[in-house]
C-alpha cells in the first residue's frame, strides 16, 4: 500500500514539474512596444513594428509570421546601397540569448501584403510568430495610423 502512495506523490511532483517548466517557456520569448499601422486607402499592404525580447540563454530564430489578415506576411529589412534606400526580404530573424530585435520604420520590420480587410484606428490584430525551436507566440497588436 505504500509503494502505490509513494508512486502517486512521485507522479504528481513530476507533473508539476511538467507544467512549470511548460509555463516558464512560454515567458522565454515575450513581445513589447508592437503595433500595425492602419491601412491606406485604397492599398492592401501594411507594416508592423515591436521589439523581440529572448529571456532565454539560448539563440532563437523568428522563421515566419501568421494571421487571419493575411495570407502573406514577410520579414524586411531597410538598407542604404548606393546613396539610396532599399528594401529587402529576409528569411528570418535570430534573436541572441538575453538579447533583443527591435522592427520599426526604416529597419527590420513585417511587411502584410494582400489584406483581407482594411485596417482601422483602434482594432487589435492577432499574430501568431513562428520560432525556429518551434515555439509560437500569439500576440494581439493595436492597429495605429498612419502617419
Amino acid at each position: 500500500m505504500k509503494n502505490i502512495h509513494y508512486k502517486e506523490l512521485f507522479l504528481f511532483f513530476v507533473f508539476l514539474l511538467v507544467i512549470t517548466n511548460h509555463a516558464d517557456a512560454k515567458s522565454e520569448i515575450t513581445i513589447t512596444d508592437g503595433y500595425i499601422k492602419a491601412s491606406i486607402p485604397g492599398s492592401d499592404i501594411t507594416a508592423a513594428y515591436m521589439t523581440i525580447n529572448n529571456n532565454s540563454d539560448k539563440a532563437i530564430t523568428l522563421q515566419k509570421i501568421t494571421s487571419s489578415i493575411s495570407d502573406r506576411i514577410e520579414i524586411h529589412e531597410h538598407s542604404m546601397a548606393g546613396g539610396m534606400m532599399r528594401m529587402r526580404q529576409v528569411d528570418n530573424i535570430t534573436i541572441q540569448a538575453n538579447g533583443s530585435v527591435v522592427l520599426q520604420p526604416s529597419g527590420l520590420h513585417l511587411m502584410i501584403f494582400a489584406l483581407k480587410q482594411q485596417l482601422q484606428e483602434n482594432e487589435s490584430i492577432k499574430l501568431t510568430l513562428h520560432f525556429s525551436d518551434l515555439t509560437k507566440v500569439k500576440i494581439q497588436l493595436p492597429v495605429y495610423r498612419f502617419k
